[in-house]
């Protein structure tokens, strides 16, 4: 499983208990892109950010891999025009 930087966000807001469990037990894990979004992310405060830099301590990162999307949407195309 490969987390999207929104839900990574979301997990950084205390109400978000549930989500934050969640992830402590599937492990999932987080594109390069999405770190550098979510930490750069504006409307961060002072514990969301704390959570994120510790949070990304515990994840495993997937590298940035072009030819898998290209492939896929290339894929993704010739079956739409069937």
């Amino acid at each position: 499983m490969l987390l999207d930087s929104n839900i990574i966000i979301y997990a950084a807001l205390p109400q978000r208990e549930g989500l934050r469990q969640f992830i402590a037990e599937h492990g999932p894990a987080v594109s390069l892109v999405s770190y550098v979004e979510t930490l750069g992310y504006h409307r961060l405060n002072g514990a969301e950010r704390q959570f994120l830099v510790t949070f990304s301590r515990r994840r495993r990162f997937c590298p940035l891999v072009v030819r898998w999307p290209i492939r896929r949407s290339r894929y993704a195309k010739s079956i739409a025009c069937l």
